[in-house]
């Protein structure tokens, strides 16, 4: 069947109550309403920001859209009716043509048997493809398993030195085996909810040069909540390449804050920030030579279950000139690479800082940076060229400066200063303390490369401020 469909139309508003509640502020328009064999169709016009308050103000975030479907008016707010999706409203597409000479090459762990806990990571080393001359990898996507869907939480491909020591086992990533410490630059990445990525059109990742890695480091994490026993994985990334190649050599830079128990969010909180910084100084430090400019094209912005917005703020001389990538509204069921919307350009000296804010709201206790899902991370990786071997360029900030801010018993060690801080018995003047203190603290500054050498500095953060929120001459609310 299809043609036009009969509606009634209203701009309503939902506190948790059903049904929705009409506005006094009536802001779409329908434009279109229709349906064929497979599909409903509906096109509606409203400004981004309506001055009202019952709407949600569309940007560069990421949007939750609901759908839910009836037979009359009075819409049932059920599993069997209702359809859920985080959805990336603003984003353009390049229109990409493909040349007939691509390849293809698959990175995948065969029939790993998953561990029954709640975290485990699995990591081997796997061949790059063999080819006779240059190649530009121009795409990536992974290779889902359907028994392990919703149980693989990430996979990252880590490119390695071609001095690497390689061994043909599956481990533990994170184990007592140094070897897959070797292989540290993530150069493909896949999280929940994303999808395939198409490198933009002027450049590829390089591969079958002298300089290029010869085999690369699988890393997949597992969250089996339900500690099923004998499921087995046989999930990877799966890339695209062709001797056709492109103007540009791209590669990908991990900035955030390093994963580490030093980041940590007290319970009860509603948006607790914390600041990871990347001082691109560092980077000719570690290669030893001039950098030229770098060209970031897209992101990918990773947080776990507590994470509600992160941003990538770009800082030159001390001052926020931009963004390099940003989601107030962030997803964790929606972890896509996504691209600027114009190419932004990097300079030696320059500062990427990312923040990362957190709601424990549910949560009885600190939350801490760590591999577990049910820890937390702050990563926002850029796609760059031209590439340069380095992986990652991140912070961990000066535990003792919070502790000292809050009053605590001055700690030998990290671990003795963290363990300060779990036992905070947490009021709000406590966290309004601890916020200062960790927008304040020192950072020890590390750029990491391939083979996981490592040089840092001590750097304090530029200036953080706030986003301003968009500015409504008269705000509508019923």
């Amino acid at each position: 069947m299809s043609g036009r469909i009969n509606t009634l139309e209203k701009d309503a508003h939902t506190e948790g109550e059903w049904p929705p509640v009409k506005d006094k502020s009536q802001d779409y328009v329908l434009l279109d309403l229709s349906r064929n064999d497979t599909h409903s169709i509906m096109r509606v016009w409203r400004k981004w920001f309506t001055c009202d308050r019952r709407d949600q103000e569309i940007e560069n975030d990421t949007i939750r859209v609901m759908v839910v479907i009836g037979d009359t008016e009075e819409l049932e707010l059920s599993d069997d009716h209702t359809f859920r999706k985080s959805i990336f409203f603003l984003e353009v597409l390049e229109h990409i043509m493909y040349p007939d000479n691509v390849l293809i090459h698959e990175f995948k762990l065969t029939d790993h048997i998953v561990a029954d806990q709640d975290t485990s990571y699995a990591c081997t080393f796997l061949p790059m493809p063999r080819v006779s001359k240059k190649h530009h990898i121009i795409k990536y996507e992974p290779v889902e398993d359907p028994d392990t869907i919703g149980i693989v939480h990430h996979i990252l491909i880590y490119v390695c030195g071609n001095n690497t020591i390689l061994m043909s086992d599956v481990g533990d990533c994170y184990g007592s085996d140094s070897r897959y410490a070797q292989c540290m630059s993530a150069t493909f990445g896949w999280a929940v909810g994303g999808e395939s990525f198409d490198y933009p059109s002027n450049c590829g990742v390089s591969v079958g040069t002298p300089d290029d890695p010869l085999y690369v480091r699988i890393e997949i994490h597992y969250s089996n909540f339900e500690n099923k026993e004998g499921l087995k994985d046989s999930s990877g990334m799966r890339i695209y390449y062709t001797p056709d190649l492109r103007p540009h050599d791209c590669s990908t830079l991990m900035t955030g804050i390093f994963t580490f128990p030093i980041e940590f969010i007290p319970p009860g909180s509603t948006a607790f920030r914390n600041y990871g910084l990347c001082n691109t100084n560092l980077l000719e430090t570690m290669l030893g030579r001039p950098i030229p400019d770098l060209t970031v094209t897209t992101f990918l912005l990773h947080g776990h279950l507590t994470a509600r917005g992160l941003r990538i703020m770009h800082y030159r001389n001390g001052t926020l000139i931009g963004s390099l990538g940003e989601d107030k509204k962030y997803d964790f069921s929606f972890q896509q690479v996504r691209n600027l919307p114009r190419e932004v350009t990097v300079k030696m000296g320059d500062q990427i800082v990312v923040e990362c804010t957190s709601s424990t709201m549910d949560r009885e206790g600190n939350t801490y940076g760590g591999p577990s899902t049910l820890n937390e991370m702050c990563i926002g990786f850029v796609f760059y060229y031209p590439a340069i071997p380095v992986a990652s360029c991140w912070s961990l900030m000066d535990i003792h400066y919070v502790t000292n801010a809050l009053g605590l018993d001055k700690a030998d060690s990290i671990m003795d200063a963290i363990l300060n801080i779990d036992a905070v018995e947490w009021d709000d003047e406590k966290k309004k303390i601890a916020q200062k203190a960790v927008m304040e603290a020192p950072h020890l500054a590390v750029v990491e490369n391939r083979e996981g050498r490592r040089v840092n500095e001590t750097s304090p953060l530029p200036p953080i401020s706030l986003p301003p929120p968009f500015h409504c001459e008269d705000d509508t609310l019923d």
